[in-house]
């Protein structure tokens, strides 16, 4: 049976985009009834957005919100205040990734509903925090990998900088906002009294920095462009073959260097006094690089791969997504879950990166229409059916 640590606790999700979905999306994997609120008639910016569509639907929304339920409610009409003040009362987190101070109009920001219900949970995610000369900014994945330093050390001369493929800096900020959230409920068990728990991008990434940071911290020294290269160790990262890309790691230990030195023949390499230990191959990187470019490009990957394998180096092929998400490993993690959407048909999303007891935690349910559990959510409020009508005639609530 699949763990449901969440389950009974409800989740008023405020959140658009990536890195607030991202967290609401976890929590709804652990159990909890997330419930989006979407103001109409768009909703969140997703479901129009992204160029792949499944059937009508996004695949940028589908992929970031299955597993909640949606109701459209125009929060800023005084109609809906009733509607709010009664999902509030029967939620414990909120989750809110607006710029920020711009829910305080509306009542919606942590000092308003935790004056009203100071039991709930509140969890913010921002750009650059929610304090310091830049907090009212608001914050893009892209942005925030340039400012943060992240794009300063990715990339090569050739290339200049470059920005990490994936929104790593949204999923992370959302994923430490989740376990923000997690550890707050854990002390409200105790208190009875909620917390507001915030993450940034800005501050992820320079979580990501930590090991580099604490180097310039003591020498001074700036990294500049990497490539796939690490600053601290060398070899490690990542080398043309004949006909692709592999990466090693043959700098973790001096019996490791031996070995690949062994493995490509190039045992000359061990007498150079550029290359004698880590140290002086790091101050070397860039000509250390171009031998061993030399050397493995002559020979496929997979000639290359079962020989280091065979010598205990450690390395491997650089994949592409399809590769990936066909894999055996994958498999075996339950990585890719199957869900069935009314009007997008069956979809393919990532789950979440955390299994309990051996097993994935799965979607409870695809990821809504717009205002699909509208009426639902207000009855279980109590709303009386012809209330919801009116408010639907109002305009207020959709579905």
């Amino acid at each position: 049976m699949v763990s449901r640590p969440l389950e009974g606790l409800r989740v008023l999700d405020l959140t658009r985009f990536v890195a607030g979905s991202q967290a609401t999306a976890l929590l709804a994997t652990c159990g909890a009834d997330v419930v989006k609120l979407e103001v109409p008639p768009l909703g969140d910016p997703y479901r129009a957005q992204g160029a792949v569509r499944a059937g009508d639907e996004s695949v940028l929304f589908l992929s970031l919100n299955s597993g909640k339920r949606s109701v459209g409610l125009d929060f800023r009409s005084p109609l809906a205040a009733e509607v709010v003040d009664r999902l509030l009362g029967s939620s414990q987190f909120v989750v809110e990734n607006a710029r920020p101070g711009s829910l305080a109009r509306y009542g919606l920001d942590w000092a308003t509903v935790h004056d009203r219900h100071p039991s709930i949970v509140y969890g913010s995610i921002s750009g650059y925090g929610d304090v310091g000369p830049d907090a009212a900014r608001g914050g893009f994945d892209l942005i925030l990998q340039a400012e943060s330093g992240l794009m300063s050390i990715t990339g090569s001369e050739a290339s200049g900088p470059v920005k990490v493929g994936a929104p790593v800096l949204d999923v992370g900020a959302g994923v430490s906002c989740a376990f923000g959230l997690l550890a707050a409920h854990i002390e409200r068990e105790r208190t009875g009294v909620g917390s507001h728990v915030s993450s940034s991008l800005l501050e992820f990434a320079l979580t990501t920095l930590g090991t580099l940071a604490a180097n310039t911290f003591v020498s001074g020294e700036v990294p500049g462009l990497l490539g796939t290269h690490s600053p601290t160790f060398a070899p490690y990262g990542g080398f043309p073959t004949r006909d692709g890309w592999i990466v090693l790691a043959g700098a973790g230990s001096d019996d490791l260097w031996v070995r690949l030195c062994e493995v490509l023949g190039a045992r000359a390499l061990l007498e150079d006094p550029r290359f004698t230990d880590n140290a002086a191959r790091v101050a070397h990187r860039d000509e250390l690089t171009a031998e061993l470019d030399a050397i493995l490009s002559t020979e496929p990957t997979a000639h290359w791969l079962r020989l280091l394998g065979a010598a205990g180096v450690p390395a491997a092929e650089v994949m592409d997504i399809a590769q990936v998400f066909s894999g055996e490993q994958t498999d075996a993690l339950g990585a890719v879950q199957l869900l069935v959407h009314p009007a997008a048909g069956a979809y393919r999303v990532v789950g979440q990166p955390i299994r309990i007891d051996g097993d994935p935690l799965p979607y409870p349910r695809p990821a809504p229409r717009l205002g699909e559990h509208s009426r639902e959510l207000l009855s279980e409020l109590g709303f009386a059916g012809d209330d919801i009508d009116a408010l639907t005639v109002q305009g207020v609530v959709v579905g």
